[in-house]
Formats: structure tokens, sequence, C-alpha cells
């Protein structure tokens, strides 16, 4: 298995553009809940669908487990991409944009479940 260096990794443009898609709404995820969630004693909406409503409630700290996974997500899928490039270039390119597309729908989630609780 031959293995790209992170540099010429990052110059095809079909790699970098969704990582730094990716990053910034990490970013903006963290930042937003850090501006918008503060400690309280009360129980917070963490889940909602449009069936059953509200269905899931717990501590405020653990509205940080959206964003937390989020990053999960981004590592294990970047590092398998970057594994799998020299072999598989268009699965990898396929890896990282749905993995910036699926940040897109946390995001989402995020905002609404954070409006629940404001």
């Amino acid at each position: 298995m031959l293995f790209y260096s992170p540099k010429l990794y990052l110059r095809d443009w079909w790699i970098t553009a969704p990582l730094l898609v990716t990053v910034f709404l990490q970013i903006f995820m963290w930042w937003y809940l850090i501006a918008n969630i503060h400690p309280t004693s009360e129980q917070f909406f963490l889940h909602y669908n449009i069936i059953f409503g509200i269905d899931l409630l717990g501590s405020w700290w653990r509205i940080f487990y959206l964003p937390a996974g989020g990053l999960l997500l981004l590592l294990f899928n970047f590092v398998a991409s970057w594994l799998i490039y020299s072999s598989e270039k268009l699965l990898s390119r396929v890896l990282v944009i749905t993995t910036a597309i699926l940040h897109v729908g946390l995001l989402l989630a995020l905002w609404l479940i954070v409006g629940l609780n404001i």
C-alpha cells in the first residue's frame, strides 16, 4: 500500500475544498453552541422528530455530543480517505464530499435543537 504525503493529498481540489468546508462547519458548530448554551440545572431537549415531538431530555452538556460526533466522523473519514487515495481516488473523494454534506445536516440539526432550548 502506497501512502501519499499529506501535501500531495491536499493538492487535490476535490479533497481540499470539502475539507475546508467541513473544518469551517465544525468551528462554527462549536462557536454556536458555546455562544448559545450555558450551564444550567434544567433539562435540555436533545432530540426532536415530527412524529413523537421531543423524545429525549438530558443535561445541558450532552448537546455537545452532536459536534463531537461530527469531529470523530471528520477525523475517521479523512484518515480513511487519505489511506485509500493511492488506489481509489474516486472513492476517496466521495468519502470526503459525503463528510461535508453530513456536516451540513449536523449543523441544521444543531441549529434546530438549540432553537428548541432557547
